[in-house]
């Protein structure tokens, strides 16, 4: 009876320490979320915008890039001609119609920052009315959770003396997030991992660095970018579609209700020569290429110095310089 006690005695003693053993073993942490790893991350202001880049990113989807889109606003102040809705309302439905534009190429990350239209060309105002620390602090979340190998988005600058202060201030908190993703002092409360008091408030995301950051203008004019960044024809033809990816990007368009029957018109009567000024961003997108300037990671962990230049809406010279380190 003793000899059985003590085998007992042993073996509680050795189940002991094999459960404070594996206690102190470190919890492997888990891993992130693959289901929203992007390499290309367009960030603009309204929905009907990503026009402006579309072509590419049919593209890049041939491919196989995976790509998300973040919205600085939902389009509530534009026009509605298909139906009485204005304002909130409107934003909702124009809402669903860039999801749906976007899930026709086959993109189904989508965000809306959730800032305010602004009737301007002063981003200052478009950053005010778009609450811009929160604008920033929701647009680093997304970069450090979609992990995006490449961020693409608009010039934050004017053009011929015109380009629309929200473009401007998705540019600009772009190029902002795109440098304080990867850094940890940067809404640290992002990157800590959850605890019983502050679970709630403590996300488990990690820093991220970008290592590219392209940015394309809100203009015409087809020299602004020449020999400055890579530069795509809009007339090859989709290895998925079989179509000219100018007509890809048409398509997708016709979710944005009524405009993009306007465009698609125009384009039919065009006979393949393209949408004029008036038609949006698409306009520019047929019949030339997307241009784009690039701003890098240098080893692969510090953005490099690159300036570009902006004018003052009705000014002629160039009047400001900001460089992007």
């Amino acid at each position: 009876m003793k000899k059985l006690g003590e085998i007992f005695g042993l073996g509680w003693a050795l189940l002991s320490l094999a459960i404070a053993s594996a206690a102190q073993e470190p919890k492997a942490l888990p891993l992130p979320d693959e289901r929203y790893k992007a390499d290309i991350l367009l960030v603009v202001a309204h929905p009907d915008d990503e026009g402006a880049a579309t072509p590419y990113l049919a593209r890049a989807l041939d491919e196989h890039k995976r790509i998300a889109v973040v919205f600085g606003t939902r389009g509530s102040s534009g026009a509605n001609e298909a139906g009485a809705e204005q304002a909130a309302a409107l934003g909702v439905i124009r809402e669903i119609e860039a999801r749906n534009a976007l899930t026709s190429l086959g993109i189904t990350n989508v965000w809306f920052l959730g800032g305010k239209d602004t009737a301007s060309q002063n981003v200052l105002q478009s950053l005010a009315n778009w609450d811009h620390g929160v604008s920033l602090e929701q647009l680093v979340r997304l970069v450090r959770l979609t992990r995006p190998e490449v961020m693409l988005t608009f010039l934050p600058g004017t053009f011929i003396g015109e380009d629309h202060g929200d473009h401007q201030a998705s540019g600009l908190l772009a190029t902002e997030a795109f440098d304080m993703a990867g850094d940890p002092a940067s809404f640290p409360e992002q990157l800590a991992g959850p605890t019983k008091r502050l679970e709630p408030f403590l996300e488990n995301l990690r820093p991220w660095q970008s290592k590219k950051i392209y940015y394309f203008p809100d203009a015409d004019r087809k020299d602004i970018f020449r020999g400055k960044g890579p530069d795509y024809s809009v007339k090859e033809i989709s290895k998925s579609s079989k179509q000219p990816y100018w007509r890809v990007a048409l398509d997708s368009f016709r979710a944005h209700s009524p405009d993009a029957s306007q465009v698609l018109s125009r384009q039919d009567r065009s006979n393949g020569r393209g949408p004029n000024r008036k038609d949006g961003h698409l306009r520019r997108r047929v019949d030339g290429g997307i241009a784009f300037r690039a701003r890098q990671i240098a080893g692969g962990r510090q953005p490099d110095r690159r300036c570009f230049r902006w004018r003052h809406a009705g000014r002629d010279s160039l009047c400001q310089i900001r460089c992007c380190s």
